[in-house]
């Protein structure tokens, strides 16, 4: 029966504290006032731990002038920058719970957020602002709606952050808050439907920094890290704050989307050490090596990958060009980080790994209850101290998910006697072909491994007579054209890579992009939603 834990780690905390005197103060009390906390790439600028720990309690006695009191909701709505950062950690330093919202929803996403958690303030970047502008008066508890990057209109609703931040004080002590407080809010991602309220206590970055960050990627002060995946998203969060921070790294700030050459050069003119990024950055850097580009990644300890399973071709590529490993890890927004990683020389391309140091995971049936046997794909639960306390206001999906000490993540997994688990999909992703259920990883990753395929997703198809079979949506690299016979040549690869036919998609529909998430899933749900049930061959 499939029932794995990771290494014992020893993990404890004061019963009060405050977060940001222990990613921030803490640094000075033991000598790196003067060292490097942040790079902020589009600036030029570099940040002291002295310097930051000034801006965060300026950040949060603006806050506190702004009217903001102890277990009020902040909701921040900005580009990864350094006021990004003395936001969220002076809101926490006062109390104060931030909502970390994506920068890539639509309006109505921000409408139902604020409301929902029923925040108080609004802090927005002057770009975003169109996002929100139309929704304000129908945000009920809002009272004021703070501008970063630019000055806000006449209006007594509104006020800029550089006036108030001008104005406050550089010194504040942090509020005695206790271990189990609520300390900030997510909205997850919401491959299946809405966006569902995560609430992470106190303790809860600490423990993934003791754990993943620890005993995996073995961070220490020297290292440089730098994430593709913005702050709002809980692995770019814990890559850009809470761990460079608990180690008292550096770590590198892109406030602009990245792309494949911003990115390549900020990892040489930063000399990062550790880089995070998700399977559809990977191969669109890969795809930008054309023409005789090289870059050099020599100061580059490890890569990691997460936000969706990473497919095997794209691994073996990467490490042909580059020669260094991904190590790809499967992580929540519910249990703040990764916990199922691979490690560092034991690799094994197209699996998630091994389980974290600190957690466990057990593999069910259906029932919840009875667990799967080696070999047979499970339902994935997971246990560890950095579980979040709920879904906000969403009592069922609570109850549905938060086991006792075990969480439900939702994913589909099978593990081998090694203890290495592979991902097969999510739960309500599954296929039924020829009577059997195939996992629409497994024959992405076949896909995937075609030349002419940048992207792809695979999803339930029915024949006509209502026979389930695969259909595959495919993005092709520049320079190859869509057709029949092509489509035709990507189904005999498949053929030939899983060899047996009910895996072979009976239609493969080409597509310019494909639906994701604002973190960058894709939404194969989506995909089932906008075509019939019963499609034509």
């Amino acid at each position: 029966m499939v029932h794995l834990r990771g290494e014992d780690v020893e993990f404890s905390t004061p019963e009060y504290f405050n977060l940001s005197d222990v990613l921030v103060d803490r640094h000075l009390r033991e000598g790196r006032a003067a060292k490097v906390a942040y790079y902020h790439v589009e600036s030029g600028k570099a940040i002291t731990y002295a310097e930051l720990k000034g801006r965060v309690c300026k950040a949060g006695n603006a806050l506190l002038d702004l009217g903001v009191e102890i277990e009020d909701r902040v909701c921040l709505l900005l580009p990864d920058s350094i006021e990004y950062v003395e936001l969220l950690l002076g809101a926490i330093r006062i109390g104060a719970q931030p909502v970390l919202l994506s920068t890539l929803e639509q309006p109505q996403f921000y409408e139902f957020v604020v409301n929902d958690c029923v925040a108080k303030l609004l802090v927005v970047h002057q770009s975003l602002l169109g996002k929100v502008q139309g929704s304000l008066d129908k945000m009920r508890y809002l009272e004021r709606v703070v501008v970063v990057g630019g000055k806000p209109e006449a209006n007594d609703r509104f006020v800029g952050y550089e006036e108030v931040f001008r104005r406050a004080s550089g010194e504040l002590q942090p509020e005695e808050l206790h271990k189990d407080d609520f300390c900030y809010w997510q909205y997850s991602s919401g491959t299946t439907g809405p966006p569902k309220g995560v609430i992470h206590y106190q303790h809860d970055p600490l423990y993934s920094c003791e754990t993943y960050y620890k005993h995996v990627l073995q961070v220490t002060e020297s290292d440089v890290l730098f994430s593709t995946s913005k702050i709002f998203f809980a692995y770019g969060l814990g890559n850009t704050v809470w761990a460079p921070l608990y180690f008292g790294a550096s770590a590198v700030l892109m406030s602009s989307p990245p792309s494949p050459e911003a990115v390549f050069s900020a990892i040489e003119r930063y000399k990062v050490t550790l880089f995070f990024s998700v399977p559809v950055f990977y191969s669109r850097m890969l795809a930008s090596l054309g023409g005789g580009k090289s870059y050099d990644l020599s100061s580059i300890r490890y890569c990691v990958n997460a936000g969706e399973a990473l497919p095997a071709p794209i691994y073996l590529k990467w490490k042909e060009v580059f020669g260094k490993e991904i190590l790809d890890g499967i992580g929540t927004t519910e249990m703040c980080h990764i916990f199922i990683s691979n490690r560092p020389g034991k690799v094994r391309p197209g699996s998630t790994g091994l389980v974290v140091p600190g957690y466990e995971v057990k593999l069910v049936r259906e029932d919840m209850k009875s667990e799967v046997d080696f070999g047979e794909i499970g339902r994935l639960l997971v246990k560890g101290k950095s579980m979040a306390a709920m879904y906000w206001r969403r009592h069922e999906k609570t109850k549905e998910h938060f086991l006792g000490e075990w969480f439900y993540t939702g994913d589909l997994y099978v593990a081998d006697r090694d203890g290495y688990l592979t991902h097969m999909g999510r739960a309500d992703d599954l296929i039924k072909s020829g009577g059997a259920w195939v996992s629409p990883v497994e024959v992405e990753s076949a896909i995937l491994s075609h030349p002419a395929v940048l992207e792809c997703a695979v999803v339930q198809g029915y024949t006509p007579e209502g026979i389930g079979r695969p259909k595959a949506y495919v993005v092709l690299k520049d320079g190859y054209s869509a057709g029949e016979a092509l489509a035709e040549e990507i189904k005999r690869h498949v053929q030939q890579k899983l060899g047996v036919g009910f895996k072979v998609p009976a239609w493969v529909e080409f597509v310019t992009e494909l639906p994701k998430t604002a973190t960058g899933k894709i939404q194969r749900y989506k995909l089932r939603e906008v075509r019939p049930d019963v499609v034509s061959p």
